[in-house]
C-alpha cells in the first residue's frame, strides 16, 4: 500500500505539484505536522535539513510510545493471566469440588456457595461469558472513540495518581518538541500550536493549545497565554518558555525542555512498574487466598465431623 503512495507521489511531482501538496493528499498517512514541515523546507530552500528534522522528530515519538507501551506491558499481562486462570478453575475444578461436596451433604459457607455458583455458570454459560467479553470490549472501543467517551478517559488519566504524573509529562514532551521542530523550521507560532494540537494524546492539552493560539494571534506572549494552563503544564517549563522569550532562545528552550520532560517519563515508566508489580501481587494473592479458603474450609469441616 506504501508502495502505491509513493508511486502516486512520483506521478503528482511530474505533474506539477510541489512536494507539499502532494503529501496533503494522504493524511492518513502524513500528518498536518509532516506536511507543514514539508511546505516550510520548500520555502525557505532547506528541505532536506527539514526531513531530518521530521525523521528525528518521528523517531523521539517513536522512543517515547515505546516506553510508554513497554510500562503497560507487563500489568496487562498478569492481569489477563489471572483472569483467564480464574476462569478456567471456575469451568473445570469446582464444578467437580461442589459434586463432592454435594455427595457428602456437607453444609457450605456463603463465600464457598458463591464459588461454586460462578463455577457452574462458568461450565454451563461459557459461551456467554466469551460473548459478553466480546462485547464489552466493542462497546468500550467505541465509546472511546466518541468525544463524550474520550473526554471521560482523558479527565480520568489526569486525575488519577500513578498514571496523571506521567500522562502530563507525555502531553508536555510531545508539545514542547513538536513546536521546537515546528517554530525552528519557520513555522509561525500560532499555525504551530494548532498542528502541535493534532499531535497530543489528552484532548484537554489539545483544547487548551487551541485556546494558547486564539489569545497568541491576538498579541499575547505565549508564556503568558500558557500560564492560563497550569493545571496542565509545570510551571517550571512555563517560566523558562517566559525566559526563552526575553533571550531570543525560545525554539533552544523548547527542545531541553522536551528532552528534560522526555527523560522524567522514562523515569516514571520505571518507577511505574516499581509501583504496580507488588500491588498486582496483592491483588493475585487476595484472589487466591479467597478461592483457596472458600474451597478448603468445607474440607476441614468434614473432617471435624470424622
Amino acid at each position: 500500500s506504501f508502495s502505491k503512495i509513493l508511486v502516486q507521489l512520483k506521478d503528482d511531482l511530474i505533474k506539477g505539484d510541489s512536494f507539499s501538496a502532494a503529501l496533503s493528499g494522504y493524511p492518513e498517512v502524513f500528518s498536518d505536522f509532516f506536511c507543514s514541515m514539508a511546505k516550510v523546507g520548500e520555502e525557505t530552500g532547506t528541505l532536506a535539513n527539514v526531513l531530518e528534522i521530521c525523521a528525528q522528530q518521528m523517531e523521539k515519538d517513536y522512543v517515547l510510545k515505546s516506553k510508554i507501551k513497554g510500562a503497560m506491558v507487563y500489568p496487562a499481562v498478569i492481569l489477563t493471566a489471572m483472569v483467564g486462570i480464574g476462569i478456567l478453575m471456575l469451568a473445570t475444578v469446582v464444578p467437580q469440588l461442589a459434586a463432592t461436596f454435594d455427595d457428602l451433604k456437607v453444609q457450605l459457607p456463603v463465600t464457598t456457595r458463591f464459588i461454586i455458583g460462578m463455577g457452574k455458570f462458568a461450565e454451563s454459560y461459557w459461551w456467554v461469558i466469551i460473548i459478553a467479553a466480546a462485547a464489552l470490549v466493542g462497546f468500550f472501543s467505541r465509546l472511546l472513540k466518541t468525544t463524550g467517551g474520550k473526554k471521560v478517559v482523558d479527565d480520568a488519566s489526569l486525575k488519577f495518581p500513578a498514571i496523571a504524573p506521567i500522562v502530563r509529562n507525555v502531553n508536555s514532551a510531545y508539545t514542547l518538541r513538536n513546536l521546537s521542530a515546528l517554530v525552528g523550521a519557520g513555522v509561525s507560532l500560532p499555525r504551530a500550536l494548532v498542528i502541535t494540537a493534532d499531535t497530543v494524546s489528552n484532548g484537554n492539552y489539545a483544547r487548551a493549545l487551541l485556546a494558547v493560539e486564539a489569545r497568541v494571534k491576538k498579541g499575547e506572549k505565549f508564556s503568558e497565554a500558557i500560564k492560563n494552563f497550569d493545571n496542565l503544564y509545570p510551571p517550571t517549563m512555563i517560566q523558562m518558555i517566559a525566559v526563552g522569550e526575553e533571550t531570543g532562545e525560545t525554539s533552544n528552550i523548547l527542545i531541553k525542555l522536551a528532552e528534560f520532560y522526555e527523560n522524567e517519563v522514562d523515569e516514571q515508566t520505571k518507577n511505574f512498574a516499581a509501583v504496580v508489580e507488588p500491588l498486582l501481587m496483592i491483588i493475585i494473592g487476595a484472589a487466591v487466598g479467597f478461592f483457596a479458603v472458600s474451597m478448603v474450609q468445607p474440607m476441614y469441616s468434614m473432617m471435624d465431623a470424622i
